[in-house]
């Protein structure tokens, strides 16, 4: 079994080589090994991967642009912006009448978004730089970094590159996603709300925990303990190969469910996680005098130390990430923010620059080379972790 294993995780490896950890592979692979396994390594619900949040966010987007061209309120239905519409194809099938199998847009986030949005995770510039994910309480840095990013996209649309504008808006988009999954933004109470500050000066008057600040968690989670297994085993291996993870594991393998593991609610606090470094090459450990949140999940050993467990919230899965319990409340945030971003962005540009930089219209030439009756294979392609 393990050698399949592997061989599912090569097959992604190779399919996908700028993505996280492999949450669709891994609900695929428990599918097929055991109806117990999920359980064992705390599967509470469905993994939204990174890509997914950009793909769902700018449909949102895609889909209100549409709806405000032309007769668009006639053939865009807003009720489906947060179903059917997730799947792009379906916003071109209302508005145009005919199905288009492959919308030049999908290959623009197929080929230039979702790659960038995953190759945070993967490159050494940024994969331990805590303020390339919202990590280690580094806010005001992370937030430099988004008004930094989002400046440069404008410079690029400004001069019609739009290839530039759009590598660099999937990069930045991984780092506005993980203040939801990092923070204890959805902790204190803004569940149905994005932070407008993101990217904004405004972020400087917020509440921000510093390193100072004392006790912002306690050790209050629960200690799970699993027997090693051909899937766990595989996992762990294939972090290994991703470089994810230097850690030695022991049999059984620990991980933390959390629930109550906040101590502040007042100011904004996010997690430290295990070796990462500014960019000059300063550690930014764990303070443990100071009883600082950790990150949390099976690959951040300094969740051990006190205060035990983390905040994550970057996966359905209890192994991953201590607080699995609000992941889609985190990645539905993370949805609307992609949304905002993009509007945004369409705002500032126009509808026709909008056009342009998506590549999102067909004259009426190219709509009457597709046949009336066309029809489309459903496809999905592999994605990685919040």
């Amino acid at each position: 079994m393990r050698a399949i294993i592997n061989i599912y995780f090569a097959l992604y490896a190779n399919y996908c080589v700028n993505c996280f950890v492999p949450g669709t592979i891994i609900d695929y692979v428990i599918a097929k090994a055991s109806e117990t396994i999920g359980q064992d390594i705390g599967r509470i619900s469905e993994t939204i991967t990174h890509e997914q949040i950009l793909e769902r966010g700018l449909s949102k987007s895609i889909g209100k642009f549409f709806y405000d061209q032309i007769n668009g309120s006639k053939k865009i239905n807003l009720s489906k912006l947060t179903n059917e519409y997730y799947d792009i194809r379906n916003i071109y099938a209302d508005y145009y009448g005919k199905n288009i199998c492959n919308p030049r847009v999908n290959d623009i986030i197929k080929v230039l978004l979702g790659p960038n949005v995953a190759l945070v995770d993967l490159d050494p510039l940024t994969k331990d730089l805590p303020y390339a994910h919202f990590d280690a309480e580094k806010f005001n840095e992370s937030n430099i970094r988004v008004i930094n990013f989002t400046n440069f996209i404008y410079y690029y649309l400004n001069r019609n590159d739009y290839e530039k504008a759009l590598e660099l808006s999937g990069q930045i988009m991984h780092t506005i996603h993980d203040f939801y999954s990092h923070s204890n933004w959805v902790e204190m109470g803004n569940t149905n709300r994005i932070n407008k500050a993101i990217g904004t000066n405004d972020l400087n008057s917020m509440s921000i925990a510093n390193e100072t600040d004392v006790e912002t968690c306690v050790s209050n989670c629960q200690l799970i303990e699993i027997p090693c297994s051909s899937l766990t085993l595989s996992i762990i291996d294939f972090l290994k190969f991703l470089n994810l993870t230097s850690s030695i594991f022991e049999c059984p393998i620990k991980y933390f469910k959390c629930e109550t593991n906040l101590a502040e609610f007042d100011k904004l606090v996010s997690g430290y996680y295990t070796g990462q470094a500014l960019k000059d090459g300063t550690p930014v450990p764990k303070p443990v005098e100071l009883l600082k949140c950790s990150h949390g999940g099976l690959i951040d050993i300094d969740s051990f130390l006190e205060p035990r467990g983390g905040i994550n919230k970057d996966s359905g899965y209890y192994l991953f990430s201590p607080r699995a319990d609000l992941h889609l409340v985190a990645a539905n945030l993370a949805i609307n923010h992609t949304e905002y971003f993009f509007d945004q962005i369409r705002e500032r540009i126009g509808d026709r620059e909008f056009d342009k930089f998506l590549d999102l219209t067909y004259s009426a030439l190219e709509i009457s080379r597709i046949p009336d009756n066309n029809t489309c294979n459903k496809s999905a392609y592999l994605n990685s972790f919040i």
